[in-house]
Formats: structure tokens, sequence, C-alpha cells
């Protein structure tokens, strides 16, 4: 039993000494991705975005603000971003 045992936690430290290096640095990239995004691309982004509102009727903002329209469309902006900038990313990496 105890060399059961044994070889167990033998064969969980290797794997994890074989993976575990790769799954932390994905997690620490897409971290860097999403840092990146949140401080640098994202707000510039979305000030250009309000630039272009800031045309319409007050009442209309209004609208969108009362039915979350400004919530839903900084959550499809926000993915849009880190999509297109991890793929930037990746691709300066794999070259």
């Amino acid at each position: 039993m105890p060399a059961i045992i044994a070889a167990l936690v033998a064969a969980i430290i290797n794997a994890a000494r074989h993976y575990l290096p790769g799954i932390l640095g994905r997690c620490m990239l897409a971290l860097g991705i999403g840092f990146f995004v949140h401080e640098i691309g994202f707000p510039a982004l979305k000030s250009f975005l309000q630039s272009y509102v800031s045309g319409l009727p007050s009442v209309l903002i209004s609208y969108f603000d009362a039915s979350g329209i400004g919530a839903a469309v900084t959550m499809i902006i926000s993915a849009i971003v880190a999509v297109r900038s991890q793929r930037l990313i990746l691709s300066k990496l794999s070259s």
C-alpha cells in the first residue's frame, strides 16, 4: 500500500513539473492581456465612441442608460478589444 501511494505522489509531482509551467505561463499572459486592455486599450476606445454618442439627443442617451444598453455595449466592446489585443500579442510572440 505505501508503494502505491508513493508511486501516485511521484506521478502527481511529475505531472505538475511537466504541465504547470505551461498553465501558469498562459494564466500570467491572460492576466497581462487583461490588464493591458483594461488600462490602455479600452479607455481610448470608450472615449472615441462617447464622442460619437454625444451628438445624440439627451432623451435618447437617458433611455440608453436606463435600459442598460450602455453596460451591454461596454461588455461587448471590452470583449472585442481583449480578443484583438490577444491576437496581436500572441502573433508578436510567435514570430
